[in-house]
């Protein structure tokens, strides 16, 4: 089938000789994996069908080659294009098949303790093998049972286990565009703040303490950012004052506002008073409700078709309150468009690092886009220089906003993708949201590794 089909394109592309949509990079990944497989003895396998492999990749081959000739054409063709949809669809269910015995082959490995098997199956580094779970079952045995012999596969699999933990630990102490322990300021030190404060920076979110005729002391906080923040404020302790409202108090407050949050009362006017206290904010609301009828759109151009390499719960880092965020992997500099309608509240594109540490994580180029809702479009991992747009910027769906890149933490060039508001439990981390998005094909709730989507 595939090879008839390849024949028609090419008597087509004899009469165009056009170059168009490069969708010969959807098989790319599964080419890059066939070429691992070869190397998998079939006899290591828990299987006695001995041309599952061969078979793969032979047809990884003649739909990379199908991908070339579709992409010479300058517009999509639709029927030619499902047809290769279809071909990757049955390619990635194969290459599952594999994995699945691969990852029963090498558990039966370990239990039997056949250790030249295992040495054979981890040496070839195949993607099961840096799942979580079947990546600490490795290490294990390889730390029992290799104390002098070394398997460079493995010694990178526990420094990627050692950088993931430093990663999480990493993401706790310093979660995206957290500010804390801020000083409360007097009210005569504002009026500096206001004329030099960037937006986004530590001090465009300020609260000031003022001591009424009284003796009470009140605070006011004010943002003087274009989107809405979530701002903490906690006592490490209050001497001779007291407050009806509970602590720590945490409060929403939209942009470019100013209001009253807090008054501490004197509770003997006879007594001197003191208090020592901080407070932090992040960009966003825990207190929005997201629209959940809306449906977004595929962040690409028009009739392209993009590859999830990682979607909703997915293995290697979507988990907790990132489980909701899609992977796209992409070719360096690729047109990123808006998901949504929103105002820019967020960009950074003066990165050029990019690595698979986590002390690369700072480094990530982005644009973050404010819903009507109060939830947030994030847009990661872009390239140095590549934004179409600006803070205070108001876009529409579907409208130029970015490039692709590969800063930050990050193993690959691909786009990380989500929708955001700010997690109520802990007032001060982003949650990712279970989205709907319109394809070519309908519209996708819950988008999994290695499901391919055409933009409507």
């Amino acid at each position: 089938m595939v090879k008839s089909i390849l024949i028609i394109i090419s008597a087509i592309l004899l009469l165009q000789g056009q170059d168009g949509l490069p969708y010969c990079t959807l098989a790319q990944p599964l080419e890059q994996n066939a070429r691992k497989m070869r190397q998998l003895d079939v006899e290591a396998l828990n299987t006695s069908e001995k041309k599952i492999i061969e078979r793969f990749c032979s047809g990884v081959k003649e739909t990379l080659s199908m991908g070339e000739a579709l992409s010479k054409f300058p517009k999509p063709q639709p029927e030619l294009l499902t047809t290769y949809l279809k071909e990757l669809r049955e390619l990635t269910s194969q290459e599952e098949v594999i994995y699945q015995l691969y990852r029963a082959s090498l558990s039966d490995a370990i239990q039997t303790e056949d250790n030249k098997r295992f040495e054979h199956l981890t040496s070839i580094g195949l993607e099961p093998l840096h799942q979580p779970r079947i990546r600490a079952d490795a290490i294990a045995y390889y730390q029992k049972n290799f104390p002098t012999h070394s398997i460079k596969s493995l010694d990178l699999l526990c420094n990627e286990q050692v950088l993931e933990k430093k990663s999480i630990q990493f993401v706790l102490e310093q979660e995206q565009a957290y500010e804390e322990h801020l000083r409360i300021l007097k009210r005569s030190e504002a009026q500096q703040i206001r004329k030099t404060a960037k937006m986004g920076s530590r001090n465009s979110v300020m609260i000031t303490a003022e001591t009424t005729s009284s003796g009470a002391i009140d605070f006011e906080a004010e943002n003087l950012n274009p989107y809405r923040v979530t701002l903490t404020l906690d006592f490490e302790s209050i001497l001779n004052l007291k407050t009806s409202i509970h602590l720590p108090l945490s409060i929403e407050l939209r942009g470019y506002s100013k209001k009253k949050i807090l008054a501490l009362d004197r509770i003997d006017s006879t007594k001197s008073v003191n208090y020592k206290s901080s407070y932090g904010w992040v960009r966003g609301s825990p207190f929005v409700k997201h629209d959940d009828a809306y449906v977004y759109g595929l962040p690409f151009a028009k009739g392209s078709t993009v590859r999830v390499s990682q979607g909703y719960n997915g293995d290697t880092s979507h988990k907790g309150l990132s489980a909701y965020a899609i992977d796209f992997p992409l070719p360096m500099g690729t047109s990123i468009y808006a998901a949504r309608d929103g105002i820019i509240v967020g960009v950074e594109v003066s990165n050029t690092f990019g690595g698979p540490s986590p002390e690369y994580r700072p480094y990530a180029n982005y644009v973050v886009i404010e819903h009507d809702d109060g939830t947030m479009g994030n847009y990661y991992h872009l390239k140095q220089g590549g934004t179409a747009v600006k803070i205070g910027d108001k876009v529409t769906k579907g409208q130029l906003i970015a490039y692709s890149g590969n800063t930050g933490y990050t193993t690959a060039p691909h786009l990380h993708f989500s929708v955001s508001k700010v997690d109520p439990v802990s007032m001060r981390r982003p949650m990712n949201l279970p989205v709907k998005m319109q394809t070519m094909m309908g519209i996708v709730t819950c988008p999994r590794c290695g499901d391919y989507y055409t933009v409507q």
